[in-house]
């Protein structure tokens, strides 16, 4: 299983500053996760939904998020996005 760690080791070192989430379904703003350093934000960025436009994340939830995809197709798309290695190549 991933972890938070290796999501967070894997961004910085490919120098990766965000990572488009989904599209919200009303305005179409790409939602997305925001690193600065060794912070992690989610950008909501409308005004479609309530709460925060910008909140902390941690990086234990986007290995949640990968971890929880079971088509094969979407895990492969999730790691490159934020430069992890296929999980043939995972520790």
């Amino acid at each position: 299983m991933l972890t938070g760690e290796q999501v967070k080791a894997a961004m910085i070192a490919a120098n990766i500053e965000r990572v488009d989430h989904h599209a919200c379904s009303f305005c179409g703003y790409m939602t997305n996760y925001t690193r600065s350093g060794e912070t992690l934000v989610f950008d909501a960025g409308c005004d479609c939904g309530p709460g925060h436009h910008r909140s902390p994340r941690s990086w234990e939830s986007v290995a949640d998020w990968i971890n929880m995809q079971d088509r094969p197709d979407v895990i492969k798309r999730l790691r490159e996005s934020f430069g992890l290695p296929p999980e043939s190549e995972s520790p």
